[in-house]
Order: structure tokens, then sequence, then C-alpha cells
């Protein structure tokens, strides 16, 4: 039994089309995931100096030091272009370690405070997540 060679190359293409929109699925959710990941960076560094400027504590040492967490988020946005899921968990180990530190500071004040806040940062590092599983879903698909 014979294929047909027109047979061969439709199916052909169609898998071709088929990789390239993974491929095209791929970028997108790694945008998302380092976008997730920039605008994380922004919340901690504008939550920070809003509270330096209440406190009237702004300076250039003030500044760098709450620079240092958002920085590392940036880092981490970067990393998430080759390895996003492991980009998100180390954001999440990050974020759960200064919560609970505060937490432990403040005697448990800092756990109540800020709900809004803290719900906004959990729905992005959800949302993280769900793009950074998806891209490494596609990534594995397209090694075969």
């Amino acid at each position: 039994m014979q294929q047909d060679p027109q047979d061969e190359s439709i199916v052909s293409g169609i898998y071709d089309n088929y990789q390239d929109t993974q491929k095209e699925i791929l970028e997108m959710e790694l945008k998302k995931t380092k976008n997730k990941l920039f605008t994380l960076a922004a919340i901690f560094f504008i939550s920070d100096l809003i509270q330096l400027i209440a406190a009237n504590a702004v300076n250039p040492t003030t500044l760098i030091v709450i620079a240092v967490i958002p920085l590392l988020f940036v880092g981490l946005a970067f990393l998430s272009t080759k390895e996003p899921l492991l980009a998100m968990i180390l954001c999440a180990v990050i974020i759960a370690a200064i919560w609970i530190y505060m937490a432990v500071l403040s005697g448990g004040l800092t756990a109540i405070s800020g709900l809004i806040m803290k719900g906004v940062v959990v729905f992005l590092i959800i949302a993280g997540f769900q793009s950074a599983i998806e891209a490494q879903k596609i990534k594995k698909e397209l090694k075969r």
C-alpha cells in the first residue's frame, strides 16, 4: 500500500503549523510570566516608597535598601524567559519569606495589614504560575 505524497505534505504542513502555533503560544506565556514579575517588582518598590514617604525617611540609603527585592524580581523576570516555573517558585518563596519575617518582627500585626495589596500580590503570583506552567508544558512538547 503506497501513500500519496500529497497526503504526506498535508500532514507535515498541519504539523508545521501546529509547531508554529505552539511557539507563538510559548512566547505569549513567557511574556505574561515576565510581565507578572515586573509588576510585582513595581508593586513592592512603590509600596515601600510610599511607606518611606509616610515615615519621612526618604534618603539615598533607604532607597537602595528598598530597591533590593524589586531588583531580585527584575532578575527573576529575565530568568523567566528560560526557566519560567523556577522564576515563579523563587518569587513565591521570596514573598512568603518576607511576609513571615515581617509577621514575626511585628508580632503578627503585618499579617492582617495591607490585605488588599496582599490579595493583588497573591493574584499575580497565581496568574504567573499559570502562565509558567503552561509555558513549561509547551517547552516539553516542542522538545519531542
